[in-house]
């Protein structure tokens, strides 16, 4: 993500929430085959949990830079964060995984599979988050106009009203239906984060009433304690998944909190500088790269560690090494001219 390299704030926010996604990656695959409600277990599933913060975290980048009051930002590098930033590694990447699918997984794809993979933004499990950007990107142009046009207190009634709807719907979607989700719809819920990321930029954070942090931990918790029962009683089937989603409340809580603090913090601290500059400029640059490369360094790294390795051993080791591994083959890929634009 090469436009986060000149927001300090900003690339210090990608680099976590790749991080997360890595690590939520490691732990759940490590979680799903364990006897439910083990020590590892639930070391895992909360691990997984606070991990979800990172999808909602990379939105709101997106939407903290693209939802400018004057339609750009401060910095020329931004301008680069257009819809083909991700298009160009979406293309490459959905062929990619799919050849993977069938020579390294030994899946049988015909036409139809194919279609029916990229209509439901999986022909690898999380390149869904590639098409559901693209989707934030093809309806940026109107949300602009909304954010230009409207008063900071539409705007936070229609960012609380999207993400609790979003999460009322992911539950009954969870408990009674599963459905399928569309390339064609998926990016909706996702629309309240994208104007989250603008509007948090915009908050005086004197005006916030110092017994928010308390509400936030006291609504997630009776969020949680609601939710056990139903958790307890489906957490080996699909309707499980309603606890650990991008729209739960502690969820929302966490994500905010953490954009909110690095954003305050990247406002008022002085820049890197130097050598640290640099570092948190070319890793940030790489997060996109390290993104989309991650299944495949953990496929190898995973195999070994299943023959003998243990679960704190994988938590602890597992993520950054295949953080760095993959930032290490994104840099390569940044240096060679056809493949630079599929990673950054």
């Amino acid at each position: 993500m090469e436009e986060a390299r000149s927001i300090p704030y900003i690339s210090r926010l990608s680099i976590l929430a790749v991080y997360l996604v890595v690590t939520a990656h490691v732990v759940i695959e490590l979680t799903m085959p364990m006897r439910p409600f083990t020590t590892n277990w639930w070391l895992g599933r909360w691990l997984f949990y606070v991990a979800q913060a990172a999808i909602p975290i990379l939105v709101m980048i997106s939407g903290a830079l693209m939802l400018d009051r004057e339609g750009q930002q401060s910095t020329p590098a931004s301008h680069g964060w257009q819809p083909y930033r991700v298009g160009i590694p979406l293309l490459f990447w959905t062929v990619v995984y799919l050849i993977v699918r069938r020579v390294v997984d030994g899946e049988q794809l015909t036409v139809g599979s194919i279609a029916a993979l990229i209509l439901t933004g999986e022909p690898y499990h999380h390149l869904w988050f590639l098409y559901m950007m693209t989707g934030l990107y093809l309806v940026t142009p109107a949300l602009r106009t909304f954010v230009q046009h409207s008063s900071q207190r539409d705007r936070i009634l229609v960012i609380v009203i999207v993400l609790l709807a979003a999460n009322a719907y992911s539950q009954a979607d969870a408990l009674l239906w599963n459905n399928q989700r569309s390339i064609f719809t998926m990016f909706i819920p996702f629309i309240g984060y994208y104007l989250c990321g603008y509007e948090l930029r915009l908050i005086d954070a004197k005006k916030i009433p110092t017994g928010f942090p308390s509400l936030a931990v006291i609504v997630a918790a009776i969020y949680l304690a609601a939710s056990a029962p139903a958790f307890f009683d489906r957490q080996d089937s699909a309707g499980g998944r309603f606890l650990f989603d991008f729209f739960s409340l502690p969820t929302v809580f966490l994500a905010v909190a953490v954009f909110w603090v690095a954003y305050l913090r990247g406002t008022t601290a002085n820049p890197p500088d130097g050598f640290r500059k640099k570092a948190l400029e070319q890793v940030a640059s790489t997060t996109l790269g390290i993104y989309v490369l991650h299944p495949l360094a953990l496929s190898f790294i995973m195999d070994d560690l299943s023959s003998h390795g243990s679960f704190l051993k994988a938590v602890i080791v597992v993520p950054p090494a295949t953080f760095a591994a993959c930032c290490l083959m994104t840099s390569v890929m940044m240096n060679i001219p056809l493949l630079r634009r599929t990673v950054c």
